[in-house]
């Protein structure tokens, strides 16, 4: 039986490296090493850029590669999440929360796409009739910057955990760099949970609409 050649796509095989080092990231905070904890998981998170380009650049584009980085992705940020809940229990809530927003609207969306006969997940520009979503997935410098926000976020909450910044007083408020650097990722942060909210909202109702079109005499819309 011929092995099948899309699982060795160089974007795929980076899609693998990617979740070693996720793994291996998760292994070292479990061992107490954060610095590499920290090292591996941001090296995960650059290579995401590569294997779009790989994909481009070799014309090696393929469902399995676009399933393979979502669950990457999703994956990641779960286990992130679960870290900072463990490093900071008073948020629990906050990070469960966090992580069931980003999944289920990361999957409805996705359902919606299969539905519709997408090509792609970020095809949502096309149908959605939210302007915030639109400008999501039809920029992607903007998309790039709400997603590197979010993962900033999580990153430096982790880093202000482990090692004290430079510290200073403004305005009689003290304070330090990570915590500095916090706050101002924080409104690229709450905006990519927005997006998530509308992702989530917008896909959920074109779901609906299509199950009603599906019931019409003549119409099938099946994944």
């Amino acid at each position: 039986m011929a092995i099948n050649q899309v699982f060795f796509y160089i974007p795929n095989l980076i899609g693998y490296g990617r979740f070693i080092l996720y793994l291996a990231s998760f292994i070292c905070h479990s061992l107490g090493n954060w610095q590499l904890c920290l090292g591996l998981y941001a090296i995960a998170f650059i290579l995401d850029e590569f294997d779009g380009r790989a994909a481009r650049a070799y014309n090696q584009s393929s469902n399995f590669g676009a399933a393979l980085d979502m669950v990457a992705d999703r994956s990641a940020t779960a286990g992130l999440c679960l870290i900072l809940a463990q490093l900071y229990p008073h948020y629990l809530l906050a990070f469960i929360g966090a992580i069931a927003l980003d999944i289920s609207s990361h999957y409805y969306l996705i359902y919606a796409t299969g539905m519709r006969g997408a090509a792609s997940h970020k095809d949502a520009a096309q149908w959605s009739s939210n302007g915030l979503l639109k400008l999501y997935y039809g920029n992607k410098p903007f998309m790039d910057m709400l997603i590197l926000g979010n993962e900033l976020f999580y990153l430096l909450l982790y880093l202000d955990f482990y090692l004290v910044g430079v510290g200073f007083s403004i305005l009689g408020w003290q304070t330090n760099i990570w915590q500095l650097l916090l706050l101002a990722s924080l409104p690229i942060y709450l905006l990519k949970q927005a997006t998530n909210i509308l992702q989530l909202q917008a896909a959920g109702k074109e779901i609906a609409q299509l199950d009603l079109l599906n019931k019409q005499p003549g119409k099938s819309f099946k994944l």
